[in-house]
């Protein structure tokens, strides 16, 4: 059976880890495993106890989300997943939310990345993508999922929308994984913290980046086809 990684970076956020981490395993029956990366001995002492795989990143002071993604991205792939989750530490697993994504890789045979339904945002933060689709994730760089040249925002939109060109990207409505990030409407909200306004800080930064690469991104793939 498919093994799916569920990539998780994490700052700033220790006291929540215990409580991802059961999350996830109470409502993911499929095979999986958590790959973290944090940094801080708070990190240790709440995931100790805990039946994941981690990377500890002290001493490399590059710790933003897109850095830490294709860390463990990579990772990923050199642990032979067959798929993988990019998800966060700010969110609530529903029942067979994976099952449910997985159910449209089985069913639409060009499927690349299914977005799952956060419950919040419309367009949908998170994804499951095929393991094999990784060096077409990024039109430009084959070596990594998310273009590194992002502070925080906009990596996740670049990625839908490249496959989105390439026509692999799909929707499971029924795959719920609750985004709790402040910005978005609903109940039981994280609190706003420094990871959240840190990220916040740089939006327009990454937005015009954004942008500039959409519209390379589309000359790139035209040309390809």
């Amino acid at each position: 059976m498919a093994r799916t990684a569920i990539l998780i970076p994490s700052l700033g956020r220790a006291q929540y880890v215990k409580r991802v981490v059961a999350n996830v395993d109470a409502n993911t029956p499929e095979p999986h495993e958590q790959l973290w990366c944090y940094s801080g001995e708070e990190y240790e002492t709440e995931a100790c106890t805990s039946d994941v795989k981690r990377i500890r990143d002290d001493d490399d002071p590059d710790k933003r989300y897109v850095t830490r993604m294709n860390k463990l991205a990579r990772w990923a792939v050199e642990l032979s997943f067959d798929f993988i989750f990019f998800g966060s530490d700010d969110v609530i697993h529903h029942p067979f939310w994976l099952r449910y994504a997985l159910k449209v890789f089985d069913e639409v045979e060009n499927a690349q990345v299914v977005v799952v339904n956060d419950l919040r945002n419309p367009n949908g933060t998170q994804a499951v993508v095929r393991t094999s689709y990784l060096p077409l994730a990024v039109f430009d760089d084959p070596t990594a999922a998310f273009h590194d040249g992002y502070q925080h925002n906009f990596a996740d939109t670049e990625m839908f929308l490249t496959a989105a060109e390439r026509g692999v990207i799909y929707r499971s409505m029924d795959s719920h994984v609750e985004h709790l990030h402040p910005l978005h409407k609903g109940s039981n909200q994280r609190k706003w913290d420094q990871t959240y306004a840190d990220a916040q800080s740089q939006w327009n930064i990454d937005a015009a980046l954004f942008h500039e690469r959409m519209v390379s991104m589309k000359e790139a793939i035209g040309a390809q086809g």
